[in-house]
Formats: C-alpha cells, structure tokens, sequence
C-alpha cells in the first residue's frame, strides 16, 4: 500500500511563482505559514515562528499559478508532501516540499474572479464533434433543446386541473390489502 502525506495548508505567497521544467509546464514558489494562537497569561494572539516551505506544481496547474498567483497572495494548498534530495560540495542535502493537486486565493481574506482555460485537446474534441452533427441534432455536451425533452406528467396533470386534495396516483403494489389511516397531529392539543 503506499502512503501519501497529503496536506491543506494556508498561508502567504513569499516569492513570485518562478517557471522551470523542459519536458512539461512546472513551477514552484515558496508558502509562509504563521500559526497564531491565544496567550491565556497575556489575554493576547500572538504569533508562532513562520514556516517556509516550497510548493510545487506541474502541468496545467503550474500554467494556471503562473498566470494568478503573485507574491504576497494569501493562498490554500492542497497536495502530497514529498522529499527532495541531492548533493552539493559533497554533501546531501534534503527538503520538504508539497507537490500541489490544487491551489486557489484564499477567498476568507480577498475576492478573485475566476476564468475557465480551454485545453488544446478539448478545443479538437469539441470540433470534431461539432463537424461530425447531423443537421437538426444538437452537438455533443450541449444542452437538448426543449422540443427533444419528454413531456412532464406532473406538468400535464397541473395544466390537465388535477391539484392537491384530489386521489394521488398510486405506486407499487397496487394488490394490497393495507390501507393507512390519516396522519394525526399529535400537537394539536397540546398548550403551547
């Protein structure tokens, strides 16, 4: 079984989001989380020491912080933690980092407004579906047109005049004997 370290964390964007990568989109920045808690002595808040730790983000995510994310940003992370190593002057060296699945503003101290990127692929998909429509038939993942929906019962017995108070249709086994008396209102005397 392999185990993951996946972790939320919150905080501030300490570096501008740097691009690298050759083969696919990566970049990577670094968090400043201050853990804050109430001094029962003092009566105040006050701050832990600050926890620095890099983010990295690859692929279409990578693209999107690029293009969103700046220093001095309040954002939440969510990722896997993984550790990183390698040597210099003869000696190994090692480091945290989180590996995002998702990063977004922290929208508990700011507004961001939202734009939708369009895949290269999903522009080919859409198309060639668009291309391969028969004429009259509505293209692949849109919205059927009102005339290809099937009519609404309900809807029919609301304009056909049959409303509440009148005999409901019945479901189920309609060959049995039970029958269930009328609800009461178990409140209905009592004093309020």
């Amino acid at each position: 079984m392999v185990q993951q370290g996946l972790i939320t964390i919150n905080g501030y964007v300490g570096s501008e989001p740097a691009s690298y990568g050759k083969d696919a989109p990566a970049c990577s920045f670094r968090i400043g989380c201050t853990r804050r808690y109430f001094d029962n002595v003092t009566k105040q808040w006050k701050d832990r020491p600050t926890i620095w730790i890099t983010v990295k983000a690859f692929r279409a995510l990578a693209q999107n912080v690029l293009k969103s994310v700046h220093k001095g940003d309040p954002v939440v992370v969510a990722g896997s933690l993984a550790n990183e190593q390698w040597e210099r002057d003869g000696e190994t060296h090692s480091r945290t980092v989180i590996e995002a699945a998702a990063i977004g503003h922290d929208l508990g101290l700011g507004t961001s407004q939202f734009t939708r990127q369009k895949s290269a692929t999903a522009d080919a998909a859409s198309r060639d579906a668009q291309q391969t429509v028969p004429q009259g038939a509505a293209p692949a993942g849109s919205a059927p047109s009102a005339q290809a929906l099937p009519a609404d019962p309900y809807a029919a017995q609301a304009a056909a005049g049959v409303q509440g108070g009148q005999q409901p249709q019945q479901f189920g086994n309609t060959n049995s004997a039970e029958t269930y008396p009328a609800q009461e209102d178990e409140f209905a005397d009592a004093e309020i």
